[in-house]
């Protein structure tokens, strides 16, 4: 239930950061209409200084009415600017974090609340003593002020953003805090031994779209029936097709799984717990993060850009990440484990991190000897990060990414220069596994 309710809030998020305070405007207008229209002895509560006779508030509310009108087109045609700027830029992925930022979206709520909340004053107020001092002038001018001081925020955010170096430290700490928490679960995983399972059977998708999470409480109601373990075919973020294979589910060895139409029942219940959604999930999938990092970089090495500097910085970023992530030797998680029945998440084997990572950026940068150099050396860097059991397959792809870009480089000083990282990864390699780095 709760990553179908986070699944809602994901795909609604946008709405819901807009109307929030559009709805406390309303909240407003409720204290308005219950203080200066139904229970009007309750002024007498109220400090004199906190109310305004009718004409002064109706003359705040109807300029704060136009006032919010306008700021709230200008507050929209900046955000579209900087979103234009992020998509042209950088990448269209990263356009989603500007909005996500706290007062940015919310701040066109807060205008557009404001302007209802003064129009909406001004109508129930009309009718009240032309002598009755009134509350409502007096909160319209609270709101505004807070307004202003939101939206303050809102212009240093957008300073802030509007900046390359930025965007890229933005997406990189979000990608490193998703990465750490995928590591830890990682190291603290262990399986089902080879000897105590069967060989499983597949199970199919049900639906089409982007693989975004398991509903891993529904998941593990179904699989309590039968002890077995359930292990993912399909990674967060992937597209999946109607009867496409999802999952492998495996029997503890001795036990038995249902038959017949029983089990048809049964495997399509656990395929109803794969959550698939239209877009990706961009809030907990590493992955998601690492392809914004890449995608920043091929832009800044393309033609019409040429800023191999940003190039740079994405790649030193990128390989800092996976040497965190390949500190650990599992590619898996355990994400749930009850009453004999596992629940397991394989992830991208390193050879295959390795390869989506860098394959773009590798053909379209290998000319480039800058690039080739950062390249190698973020390998390397990753190599002194890994895990013993996992430098095997990173010192192969280093191989291969040298070979690469010895091939393509015509200069001789260019060769020599990553000839030189060549000797140095090879000094690492050589090193005893268990000696420090």
């Amino acid at each position: 239930m709760k990553a179908k309710i986070t699944l809602w809030y994901n795909n609604h998020r946008n709405g819901i950061n807009t109307s929030k305070f559009t709805f406390l405007s309303f909240v407003l207008l409720v204290i308005v209409w219950l203080v200066d229209i139904r229970y009007p002895d309750l002024n007498k509560s109220i400090p004199e200084f906190f109310l305004l006779t009718k004409d002064v508030s109706k003359s705040f509310l109807s300029n704060l009415s136009g006032v919010f009108l306008t700021v709230t087109t200008f507050t929209l045609t900046t955000i579209l600017t900087v979103l234009t700027t992020y998509a042209s830029n950088f990448t269209p992925r990263v356009v989603q974090k500007f909005i996500d930022k706290p007062h940015v979206l919310s701040l066109i709520g807060v205008f557009v609340g404001g302007f209802f909340y003064t129009v909406l004053s001004l109508l129930i107020i009309q009718d009240v003593a032309e002598d009755q001092k009134l509350l409502a002038g007096t909160l319209g001018i609270i709101y505004a002020i807070l307004s202003m001081v939101y939206f303050m925020k809102f212009v240093h955010k957008v300073l802030y953003s509007i900046k390359g170096v930025n965007v890229i430290q933005d997406v990189y700490e979000e990608a490193e805090k998703l990465i750490q928490e995928e590591s830890d679960l990682r190291k603290e995983s262990t399986r089902y031994l080879e000897e105590e399972i069967q060989s499983g059977f597949p199970i199919y998708s049900l639906e089409t779209g982007y693989f975004y999470d398991l509903n891993e409480d529904d998941l593990l109601k179904v699989l309590t029936k039968y002890p077995c373990e359930l292990v993912t075919k399909v990674k967060i973020g992937e597209y999946v097709l109607k009867d496409m294979e999802i999952a492998e589910i495996h029997s503890k060895k001795g036990k038995n799984l249902p038959q017949g139409q029983d089990r048809k029942d049964w495997l399509d219940a656990i395929a109803k717990t794969f959550l698939l959604n239209p877009a990706k999930n961009d809030q907990a999938d590493y992955h998601h993060e690492i392809t914004n990092l890449v995608e920043i970089a091929l832009r800044a090495i393309s033609p019409g850009i040429n800023d191999p500097n940003t190039a740079i910085n994405c790649i030193g970023k990128i390989c800092n990440l996976l040497g965190q992530l390949f500190s650990t030797k599992n590619n898996f998680i355990l994400l749930k484990s009850q009453d004999d029945a596992n629940v397991v998440y394989v992830a991208y084997s390193v050879e295959e991190e390795l390869y989506l990572t860098f394959y773009q950026l590798i053909h379209y940068g290998k000319e480039d000897p800058s690039i080739a150099k950062t390249i190698l050396e973020g390998i390397l860097h990753m190599y002194i990060q890994a895990d013993g059991e996992v430098k095997t397959s990173i010192a192969s792809y280093y191989h291969d990414c040298y070979q690469v870009f010895y091939d393509s480089l015509t200069s001789k000083r260019d060769r020599e220069k990553i000839q030189d990282l060549y000797q140095d990864f090879k000094k690492q390699e050589e090193k005893p596994r268990n000696s420090p780095s």
